[in-house]
């Protein structure tokens, strides 16, 4: 009868509202671990694409910087993978880790606790 319809109503709105909450939950970061913005944290929304540079016309994230392009990388936090779509658009350069360089215009999924140098070590993000 009329109760069985409510107790699948209520589980199903759970179900959804638990989700959401997951998803909304599901956010990186970028922390500064050298340069002008030390101990900043950008936080990077699920699946939102964050454009980091020197130009704050063009970015979502200004970061000063000689070897800083005006438009330096793109940042994606992908919450499903638990990883970060990062692709460099610079002219200096994006490396991580070891000082690897990465390829301009190339898609990379880079695992948490990687750290990105912007152009040179004067600037280096750690991702969370």
């Amino acid at each position: 009868g009329k109760q069985d319809m409510t107790y699948v109503n209520n589980t199903h709105t759970m179900r959804v509202t638990r989700s959401l909450a997951m998803s909304s939950e599901l956010s990186g970061a970028m922390i500064c671990v050298r340069g002008a913005a030390v101990g900043k944290m950008i936080m990077l929304p699920s699946d939102k694409r964050m454009i980091v540079g020197r130009d704050s016309s063009v970015c979502n994230y200004a970061v000063s910087g000689l070897k800083v392009s005006r438009k330096h990388l793109e940042i994606t936090y992908i919450g499903a993978l638990n990883k970060y779509r990062v692709v460099d658009y610079s002219s200096n350069g994006t490396f991580v880790g070891n000082h690897e360089r990465l390829k301009k215009n190339y898609e990379y999924y880079l695992e948490p606790r990687t750290e990105l140098k912007l152009g040179n070590s004067e600037n280096i993000y750690k991702l969370k």
